[in-house]
């Protein structure tokens, strides 16, 4: 079990008095990093050369800037431009300009792609020149945050473990552009999955934001009837009993017991604004972006705000199953893993936090607790706990190596499978149908996996291939339709992503 918790170079005198004011920021260092060491471009074959004067004057920018970044990339281009053409925006520079524009449709901050207004009839050397840099600046700054996120995860938490992605987006762009179709290629970098979705569901709450549905008291039956219809569950002017289907409708939309009472939790789900609801889809946008767009053929998905797991396969999921996750003291990391292994009938070896936290208070306490419990210490001064009906772990445990010592297990107690609930665990994820999900990634029957099980002996089942084991935190679920879905912000991650990215956009609207 898991135990603790566990550039872009400044503007040349090319660029306007505004953009001169611009500061190296941290992403575009970032960004200069994403590029360091390409020292090669095949120049554009596609363009015709550029007029002299025009690229003298992109040599006489880019070789004073203080980047070596921009001397290499225009260098290699014979210092031809990207985005001109008889000295007009090209059509990929339009497409472009209009994808940067349309940012906040990705939950982005448009503004942080600002650029330098497309050139005039005539214009001057020096304005083609700032408007070529501005351009290749934000069209570069949005296939980083694109493709990896505009936020850093270890900066947010410090329980995060992903895979690190090489970043071969400098040749990648390169690439499209002698080929003209960088819109293209930026189109591209949408994650697929559920991202589509939640695109849409984006722009859906934003709309019902203008028109605030209305908060709901306990008896407020009127009330309680005009939320269910603002969202698609019921009809304007609904019956009460169809009032009544509706709210269970949103109930398990929600991944709550559809029981159609107006409990306290119900009406919390119920009462949070749509624009709220809109800024939390932007947080779940963002952690699509941290994870690689090939999941693999075979993964297993945890979703741990919604308490829940499903193992898919070529974009199926013939397994699907309820799961307990980390207390909100106790969080389940935000995790990217292999399940190489499963150990059955194992034994538990205590994390020392359970150790000083739980079992020596105990132990002070009842002198025999130890082995009424089944347990025993090792000569190292450890607790182990022997494989039986007692044993924490069950008699399942898949072997999933991380830094923070988490896993997915079984557990000899079922009942906390059956509450809204289930945020009890130390991190690790217990798993409601976790005989199932074994004996298929095994390869086994249901009946050679309860035989291996009854013998009693602990023994290890590779898994071949090893599947990956995303273990994510979705609050924004598609559901059937256009009904979407939301799950409680148990560990404040969603509060803190959005927070996050209202700085990034105040800063930008401020540059």
């Amino acid at each position: 079990m898991r135990h603790g918790t566990a550039g872009i170079p400044a503007r040349s005198s090319f660029m306007t008095s505004t953009q001169q004011t611009l500061r190296i920021s941290a992403l575009g260092v970032a960004v200069i990093a994403v590029i360091v060491g390409v020292t090669f471009f095949r120049p554009n074959e596609t363009r015709k050369e550029a007029e002299p004067a025009l690229q003298s004057a992109i040599m006489s920018s880019v070789d004073r800037a203080p980047s070596a970044y921009w001397r290499d990339f225009y260098r290699a281009r014979a210092y031809q431009p990207i985005w001109l053409s008889a000295k007009r925006p090209t059509k990929d520079a339009t497409a472009v300009m209009a994808l940067l524009r349309q940012a906040g449709d990705q939950g982005l901050p448009a503004d942080r792609y600002a650029l330098d207004p497309p050139p005039p009839a005539k214009a001057t050397d020096r304005s083609l020149v700032a408007f070529e840099m501005s351009l290749t600046r934000a069209a570069l700054i949005y296939a980083h945050d694109m493709r990896f996120g505009m936020l850093k995860p270890g900066a947010l938490f410090d329980d995060v473990s992903l895979p690190k992605r090489a970043d071969d987006s400098a040749e990648k762009f390169q690439d499209a552009a002698s080929q003209g179709n960088v819109a293209d290629y930026l189109k591209s970098l949408e994650p697929a999955g559920p991202y589509g979705a939640l695109k849409s569901a984006l722009a859906r709450y934003r709309a019902l934001s203008a028109h605030p549905w209305p908060q709901v008291a306990a008896k407020d039956d009127a009330a309680l009837a005009a939320r269910l219809a603002a969202e698609g569950y019921a009809p304007s002017g609904a019956t009460p009993p169809a009032v009544r289907a509706a709210l269970k409708d949103f109930q398990a939309a929600n991944g709550m017991d559809p029981d159609g009472k107006l409990d306290e939790k119900t009406l919390s789900m119920l009462n949070i604004p749509a624009a709220e609801r809109a800024r939390q889809i932007a947080a779940n946008m963002e952690r699509w972006r941290w994870l690689p767009r090939a999941l693999g053929p075979r993964y297993v998905m945890v979703n741990v705000a919604g308490a829940s797991l499903a193992l898919v396969e070529d974009g199926t999921a013939p397994i699907t199953s309820r799961v307990v996750v980390g207390a909100p003291d106790k969080p389940t990391p935000i995790l990217a893993t292999e399940a190489v292994a499963v150990t059955l009938n194992p034994v538990w070896h205590l994390p020392k936090s359970i150790i000083k936290n739980e079992i020596e208070p105990k132990l002070d306490k009842d002198s025999d607790y130890l082995e009424s419990k089944d347990m025993e210490r090792t000569d190292d001064g450890d607790i182990i706990q022997r494989p039986g009906p007692q044993n924490a772990l069950g008699t399942v445990k898949f072997e999933m190596p991380n830094g923070f010592d988490v896993y997915m297990h079984d557990t000899p107690s079922k009942k906390a499978f059956w509450s809204d609930d289930r945020t009890l665990s130390h991190g690790c994820v217990r798993v409601e149908r976790i005989n199932d999900l074994a004996a298929h990634v095994l390869g086994l029957s249901e009946d050679e996996l309860k035989e291996k099980i009854a013998s009693g002996e602990t023994t290890r089942q590779p898994i071949k291939p090893a599947v990956p084991v995303y273990i994510q935190y979705w609050t924004a679920v598609p559901g059937d339709g256009t009904r979407f879905g939301f799950r409680p912000d148990v560990y404040q991650r969603d509060a803190r992503m959005i927070a996050a990215l209202d700085r990034r956009s105040h800063l930008a609207s401020a540059q």
